[in-house]
């Protein structure tokens, strides 16, 4: 029997619902924060760095300090403190982010047997280039549709941050199940219903604001999303592929593909980079290159 690569819009609608749903699951969240201390620590510190001195002194020097004679070199106080701040804490928000995703994978693998992983990854400092690379690359692709897209550009980088965002929200999951980031995209645009859905909250919270403030909102509410995702099941939970219809009805739902290619891009930059990168980086580029190739992988 013929099978289809669409299903019915109401069945990917039902699936963006639930990951609306799933990503808006704070009570396990709080139960899992009232529960472990390493949550609350880290979780804490997180709040401190990013919510009372980041958010709070940009707030300070917006309100007392935005006349035209509070500049410097033409640039408000803000700016000047406030981007160094955001570059830095880019840095050390990682080091409070990995500890409450540790503690709820492993609180997620002891009460689900089923899950398979483990905590115990080393990424090598080609790895960890090849990511920022990717990283930087779905901010530039965002950015290039809200730009060069007249009209409904600006609701398409919304769509694109939805999937950016569920993808950071999960990444950590994906990384301690031995995934390749490959098989991480593919498992989002697989399931591009469910990871726009998912990623919809944060990206309300975040998308109108300025770069500043969606920092310091983002590093705020992140680890919220690392523990939902960590308890998330995406749906559809089996793959694709179903009997395709027949009969009087077959055509009567409107129907809509169950793989969009969302990165594909974020795919075509990072390829660009990794062009140049050979092209004036020589020997030294090799890591970077053989990293791209083992990424690419999808099993």
């Amino acid at each position: 029997m013929a099978t289809t690569t669409q299903s019915p819009a109401q069945s990917h609608w039902t699936y963006f619902l639930n990951g609306v749903e799933q990503a808006s699951n704070w009570s396990k969240t709080l139960i899992l924060f009232y529960s472990s201390t390493t949550v609350q620590q880290n979780m804490v510190k997180a709040l401190v760095l990013n919510g009372l001195i980041f958010l709070g002194g940009l707030l300070i020097l917006e309100t007392f300090y935005n006349e035209p004679t509070h500049r410097f070199l033409g640039c408000s106080y803000a700016s000047l403190l406030g981007y160094p701040m955001y570059f830095l804490l880019l840095a050390i928000n990682g080091k409070f982010y990995t500890p409450i995703a540790e503690k709820t994978f492993q609180v997620q693998a002891k009460n689900n047997p089923r899950v398979k992983g483990s905590t115990n990854i080393v990424q090598s400092m080609a790895s960890n280039i090849y990511t920022v690379i990717f990283y930087i690359n779905c901010s530039v692709f965002a950015a290039l549709l809200r730009i060069f897209i007249p009209q409904i550009g600006t609701a398409l980088a919304l769509l694109m941050n939805c999937a950016i965002m569920a993808y950071y929200s999960f990444e950590y999951k994906w990384l301690y199940m031995g995934w390749t980031l490959e098989q991480r995209l593919v498992y989002v645009e697989e399931h591009w219903a469910y990871f726009l859905g998912f990623g919809m909250p944060i990206t309300v919270l975040t998308f109108f604001l300025s770069t500043l403030h969606s920092g310091a909102i983002f590093g705020l509410i992140y680890p919220s999303f690392v523990i939902m995702a960590m308890m998330a099941t995406p749906k559809p939970t089996s793959p694709y592929g179903q009997p395709l219809a027949s009969g009087k009805g077959a055509q009567s739902h409107w129907m809509l593909p169950n793989r969009i290619p969302i990165f594909f891009g974020v795919r075509k930059l990072n390829d660009a980079v990794i062009m140049l990168v050979k092209v004036f980086g020589g020997v030294h580029a090799a890591p970077i290159v053989s990293e791209k190739q083992k990424m690419a992988k999808i099993d």
